[in-house]
């Protein structure tokens, strides 16, 4: 039996490969805009050094159809921040000749566009002794692209395009904020670390609360320093985490879909499932099963996608405190946006609550804790000891779990301007108001949420 799994796996992990693996023509397409641009780069006067070629296409462990080209305008580290930046977009700006180009934002602002079909980034970086010297966040990435090159093996970077693709394949792969996932790099170092593809999967199975993977000894204890499920120590800078920004969610996804692949091996697993939008009509039943309320909300325009999920997360956060405080159970709370749209899912377990709120107070000879109760403005409607302590029964002023979130929306003082843009027309929808909405790709959402299952389960 065991043998047989082996060898259904090998099977799989072939014809995954040849699916996913890069043609020669691809490859040569890439390295050819990369020469194109270096020559141009060295032909352009300016305070620059040189261009290097970073990410996982300059390491060979890309996936089929991400036509990404990662490139480094590196200067001298003594050089101005001002200097730098407008440098930066000045020769980034002329590498695209008057093509299609847009400046982007991360920790500094770098230019981005089209080139002959490719995803091309300019991105300005100091030239660094190591890792831990860094003035930006992205002069750590020649170091990330030199340390890889010389440790994995041929074959490790085609096992590093197979957890890649699982990884998709589960949607937990990903440097984006929306996913929470795990970046390329992470998964590459997971490979190098634990030698294969299919030996990085068996530890995955393994994993408990909390996993550390340290590829170079480090003085300090990882937990100390970082809290995530999940904790991979850059090995050119011990100070950063590059599972930082998986979810415990995702972590989870990732234990049981190795485990389950491995006990009953699927081509499924790397591709994921269509979902199947159920009809309205079930989807109507299956909400009046349940307590449901949502956000609708617009995604604002000439905002970075990636600075806005987490802004859109912790107003999730926020709401579901506003109704934690008035006292209603908060089951469950899904976040969902196709960057046009947003809608925030509340599921609760009930959405009007009694009349009479029951608050236990001090013991009753406390009294000068007990004078202070009982003087709180509010409307007592009866009072009692029970087990030695003042109980009271008041009236609830806010029983209705819409209007604690219309409340809540209506008096949001988002400071930041993507959520201000993002609430203005905001409102709060019943469950009448939910199924107005069942279309499209938020229809496939809905329906795998109230599924309650992964397709590989």
């Amino acid at each position: 039996m065991v043998k047989k799994t082996l060898a259904k796996r090998k099977a799989i992990y072939k014809k995954v490969l040849a699916k996913v693996t890069p043609s020669k023509s691809e490859l040569a397409d890439e390295k050819k805009l990369f020469i194109s641009i270096k020559k141009e780069v060295e032909g352009l006067e300016g305070k620059h050094s040189h261009l290097e070629w970073c990410g996982s296409s300059a390491r060979g462990t890309h996936l089929k159809g991400d036509r990404d080209l990662d490139l480094f305008l590196m200067f001298d580290k003594e050089l101005s921040e001002k200097e730098f930046e407008k440098e930066g977009l000045r020769i980034g700006k002329e590498i695209f000749n008057g093509g299609t180009w847009e400046i982007a934002y991360s920790q500094h602002p770098y230019v981005r566009g089209v080139i002959r079909g490719f995803d091309v980034e300019i991105v300005p970086g100091y030239i660094v002794k190591n890792g831990f010297e860094k003035k930006s966040a992205v002069d750590r990435s020649p170091f990330h692209n030199k340390f890889l090159l010389e440790k994995m093996k041929s074959a490790q970077r085609q096992d590093a395009r197979l957890l890649k693709q699982f990884l998709k394949g589960i949607k937990a792969y990903g440097a984006d904020l929306k996913n929470q996932a795990l970046p390329g790099y992470g998964v590459e170092l997971l490979v190098l670390k634990y030698g294969s593809f299919n030996k990085a999967l068996e530890k995955i199975a393994k994993w408990g609360e909390q996993e550390i993977v340290l590829l170079k000894k480090r003085k300090r204890k990882a937990n100390e320093d970082f809290f995530t499920p999940l904790i991979i120590i850059d090995p050119v800078d011990e100070n950063r985490n590059v599972a930082s920004a998986l979810s415990k969610e995702q972590y989870e996804r990732m234990k049981i879909a190795a485990k389950i692949f491995l006990e009953e091996p699927n081509e499924k697993f790397f591709f994921g499932s269509t979902v199947e939008i159920w009809p309205k009509e079930l989807i109507q039943k299956e909400l009046a099963k349940r307590e449901f309320l949502a956000i609708e909300a617009n995604f604002p325009k000439n905002i970075l996608a990636d600075l806005m999920w987490g802004q859109l997360r912790r107003y999730l956060r926020k709401a579901t405190s506003s109704l934690e405080e008035k006292d209603f159970v908060v089951k469950k709370t899904n976040l969902w946006s196709d960057e046009k749209k947003v809608f925030y899912l509340f599921e609760l377990n009930e959405l009007k609550l009694d009349k009479v709120k029951k608050v236990v107070g001090p013991m009753k000879k406390d009294k000068e804790n007990t004078k202070r109760f009982l003087e709180k403005k509010r409307k007592i409607l009866k009072k009692y000891t029970l087990e030695g302590r003042v109980v009271l029964e008041v009236e609830r002023k806010d029983r209705a779990a819409q209007k604690v979130l219309e409340a809540f929306v209506s008096c949001s003082d988002e400071e930041k301007k993507g959520m201000k843009n993002c609430l203005k027309k905001a409102k709060v929808l019943s469950e009448k108001d939910i199924l107005k909405h069942y279309k499209g790709e938020f229809a496939k959402h809905l329906t795998k949420y109230l599924e309650g299952k992964e397709f590989f389960e």
